[in-house]
């Protein structure tokens, strides 16, 4: 699906090659080294189990939820480090899946029966089709492709439908074409895994889908070494984004605002009391997803008042 790409340094993961969980026994199934791009083939999060509206997320097997391709060995990465992944492409089906049910999604409590609805996707847009009051309508949302899963190795074996301090299912709509993503080596190797990808996810994926779709996944891989980092990180064209899950959303509120005072104190030379002011200015806090057991929430901190070397920096002390 990726053209002029295969080339000295490219590497192809097929979706057959895929984990259900992040933990320390993980094998990889390829070695990249720093500057490598992989090309990674997903399923969807239902392992591609949904094929029509008549099937329903109470009927498929959800122990094979949010399949992660990989994990790929990146040469050198070791405990300390942080695997950089740069987001060079992202391709998806044409057609994705929202599926809600009883019990599923923020207002999971008022879901009276588990519902499918297929979306076709096509030039650009995705389209939503419901029932008006007397008739059917369309709606169409701009295409805008993203990774929900995207994580290393960790010390503890963690289902792909967790996230944590080695990532996981972030379910962060920033991660998409041309986001660096940083993640902190938790184990010799890195072993990077990817999946989960949606066609268009709203901040919080409430009813705890976004149009789920297959696709494919261009990264490069390098390493920053010996910089550990204690939260993923997510660098776009205009700031920085500190992405903490907790299973508290206050707890995870909590640590990202006081991980985004101490960046700008470290950055701008500020005392605790004086940056924790010009946060309140300067920094935004903002939701992720709020559907999950562990909560994910991103402190944004543009690039006007810190760099990608000050920040690891006070997240390092």
């Amino acid at each position: 699906m990726f053209s002029g790409v295969r080339s000295l340094g490219y590497i192809f993961i097929g979706s057959d090659k895929h984990i259900f969980y992040f933990g320390p026994d993980i094998e990889p199934v390829a070695t990249a080294r720093p500057g490598d791009i992989i090309h990674f083939e997903t399923m969807d999060c239902f392992a591609n189990q949904i094929r029509s509206e008549a099937q329903l997320i109470t009927q498929i097997d959800l122990s094979k939820a949010n399949p992660a391709t990989g994990p790929v060995f990146i040469e050198g990465a070791d405990r300390g480090d942080v695997l950089k992944v740069e987001i060079l492409d992202i391709k998806t089906s044409d057609k994705g899946i929202v599926a809600i049910a009883p019990g599923f999604g923020f207002l999971g409590d008022k879901v009276k029966e588990p519902r499918t609805k297929i979306c076709d996707i096509r030039e650009n847009y995705v389209y939503f089709t419901g029932k008006g009051f007397a008739h059917f309508v369309e709606i169409k949302l701009p295409y805008r492709p993203m990774i929900g899963v995207i994580g290393v190795a960790s010390d503890e074996k963690i289902p792909c439908v967790i996230p944590g301090r080695h990532g996981g299912n972030m379910d962060t709509k920033l991660i998409t074409k041309g986001t660096t993503v940083y993640l902190p080596v938790l184990k010799r190797g890195g072993l990077l895994a990817i999946g989960d990808l949606h066609a268009v996810m709203g901040d919080g994926e409430v009813c705890v889908t976004g149009c789920e779709v297959s696709g494919e996944v261009l990264v490069r891989v390098d390493l920053i070494e010996d910089n550990p980092t204690p939260w993923p990180i997510l660098e776009t064209d205009d700031a920085y984004y500190i992405v903490v899950s907790r299973e508290n959303i206050n707890d995870a509120l909590y640590e990202a605002t006081d991980l985004a005072v101490k960046v700008l104190a470290h950055s701008l030379a500020l005392s605790w009391d004086e940056a924790y002011m010009f946060a309140s200015m300067a920094v935004d806090i903002q939701i992720s997803q709020i559907v999950n057991a562990v909560k994910t929430i991103r402190a944004r901190i543009p690039k006007e008042y810190t760099t990608a070397t000050k920040l690891m920096e006070a997240l390092k002390q």
